[in-house]
């Protein structure tokens, strides 16, 4: 009976294949990291992104209560509505005048502030706008 056939590169097949098996799964892992890191990126900036929508909202809500109401001047802090945004809201007439050098009453500015903590630190946007009531 005749031996069997040996094939001297069979071992260093054997040996590549497991090299390559482990360079595969280290770019996998990489690739796979990244991707994790990129989603946890965007996670963080789209909840970001509501926290100023939500003030966003509130600072127009809050603008439009003032154009349904009396207008006088006042400087206070609003109570906070459940949503984790506070609001200050400050009312100071202006003084305008018309063509004829006359003052115009009835026009005020209103400035609204909200603010919010947003991971970690103090977050805050505002607007402001002239309201004129006769």
């Amino acid at each position: 009976m005749k031996p069997p056939f040996h094939f001297p590169h069979r071992q260093k097949q054997q040996g590549m294949v497991l090299l390559e098996l482990v360079a595969a799964l280290t770019i996998f892992t990489l690739v796979a990291f990244s991707m994790v890191m990129v989603l946890n990126a965007a996670f963080d900036a789209a909840k970001e992104r509501n926290e100023i929508d939500a003030a966003t909202r509130g600072l127009e809500n809050q603008i439009a209560l003032l154009h349904a109401s009396r207008l006088v001047p006042l400087d206070q802090d609003l109570p906070d509505d459940g949503s984790g945004i506070g609001y200050h809201v400050v009312i100071a007439p202006e003084q305008f005048q018309d063509q004829k050098k006359q003052p115009v009453t009835g026009i005020y500015r209103a400035t609204i502030t909200a603010k919010w903590k947003s991971n970690g630190h103090e977050e805050d946007r505002d607007v402001s706008e002239l309201l004129y009531q006769p």
